[in-house]
């Protein structure tokens, strides 16, 4: 039963936290200064660079695509010094000093690879991987290159889901113990793309859902359950039987407890009396390329309830409804929104963004910064733990569903 709204105050916030990877910040665009080399010159790219923009610290000093017209055409957009016609020259260039990896995902393993083995810090797009195996291998190689490497969860560092992770966890927490988590991303792959020829119907290159969108909700699921792999998981959905790529798919996750002492047990705790284990909860994830859905992650804990707000893969806003004494009673809600910046002279000429709320990459390329010029070799906000913890399920889903894995 919802909570109901009556008797309750509402309070609106639009000041950002701080970010996960340096609490001092009052800014999440502040960062020291990296030379980026952009692999790939597709759509997403074109955003990421656009969003480089917000940084005045930032500078993409070359680009690189299997042609050189194509690579230059983008250079010209962006006013990027360099364009190459093949990866291996731009990881020759001795000025890149973190390469963003925007092209197909089959090449994933192969790219981050070469981009590793030239001692370049890299930031690959999702999926991560088309693989555990390669996800394995890509972590393994920059551990022992001593290189950053992360998967572009970029959804993590958005203001709305850093102040999501302190209202769960940190030091505003207000949700008690999560109970379940419900999260979507589904859209319609029809308004943009042709079947059966497009990428995203092409098994070989890594189309399909579970790598196109599926990351999002199992990130969403993750990050309130820290990471920790289900116990159980279960996949219902469809694969195309044309293409071999899987359309769309609802998953259920079952976390284990992490603790045998319930809150109601605990003699330290003094305002919570429930038996809901520490960790054991469930998940409810839905995501595929058929229709449009909401696009929302919804938070259940003993206290409230926590929604990150459409489009939940880039939001920028979310609300908190507090649980009263007694059934269907509401305490107060807090709505958060904390406005994207506005796009520059610079960015409207080049051409705007193509997707939704793209500034957001802004967040991401400054967290790596601040995380490279620290020599970390990973962020907070999305770890190589929990990346793999991902890979991991985007197998069991696929194996589930009956998808062939992508040949070598």
């Amino acid at each position: 039963q919802n909570l109901r709204r009556t008797m309750t105050t509402s309070t609106t916030i639009s000041t950002p936290p701080p970010p996960f990877d340096d609490p001092s910040l009052t800014n999440p665009l502040e960062c020291p200064p990296l030379k980026w080399g952009i692999i790939g010159c597709g759509r997403v790219s074109h955003d990421f660079t656009q969003a480089t923009k917000h940084l005045p610290s930032a500078s993409v000093v070359a680009c690189a695509a299997r042609r050189l017209e194509s690579a230059q055409t983008f250079a010209d957009k962006h006013k990027i010094p360099k364009a190459y016609g093949s990866y291996d020259e731009l990881l020759q260039d001795d000025s890149v000093e973190c390469v963003y990896v925007g092209n197909v995902h089959s090449f994933r393993r192969s790219i981050g690879e070469k981009c590793l083995k030239a001692n370049k810090h890299v930031l690959l797009e999702k999926p991560f991987a088309c693989s555990t195996e390669d996800a394995e291998y890509l972590i393994g190689l920059a551990k022992e290159r001593d290189l950053f490497l992360m998967e572009g969860m970029w959804t993590r560092f958005f203001p709305a889901v850093e102040q999501a992770r302190r209202l769960v966890f940190g030091p505003d927490a207000v949700l008690g113990e999560v109970v379940h988590v419900c999260s979507d991303f589904n859209f319609n792959a029809s308004d943009s793309e042709e079947y059966p020829s497009s990428f995203v119907y092409t098994h070989n290159l890594g189309g399909g859902s579970s790598y196109l969108v599926a990351p999002y909700p199992l990130a969403a699921a993750s990050l309130f359950y820290k990471g920790v792999m289900p116990s159980q998981v279960s996949v219902v959905g469809q694969v195309d039987e044309a293409t071999g790529v899987d359309l769309q798919a609802a998953a259920v996750l079952n976390f284990a407890p992490t603790s045998d002492v319930a809150p109601v047990m605990d003699a330290d705790n003094k305002n919570e009396n429930t038996p809901k284990l520490p960790g054991a909860g469930t998940a409810c994830l839905s995501f595929g390329m058929l229709g449009e859905s909401n696009e929302e992650t919804t938070v259940i804990g003993t206290k409230g309830r926590l929604v990150i707000r459409s489009p939940g893969h880039c939001p920028t806003k979310l609300s908190v409804t507090l649980k009263a004494e007694g059934r269907g009673n509401a305490a107060g809600s807090i709505e958060y929104e904390f406005v994207l910046p506005e796009d520059t002279d610079e960015i409207t000429k080049s051409g705007g963004f193509v997707y939704p709320n793209s500034a957001g990459f802004a967040y991401e390329a400054a967290a790596v910064a601040r995380c490279i010029g620290s020599d970390r070799k990973e962020t907070p906000q999305y770890t190589l733990q929990e990346t793999l913890v991902n890979a991991r399920l985007v197998d069991a889903i696929r194996d589930q569903l009956g998808v062939k894995p992508i040949a070598n």
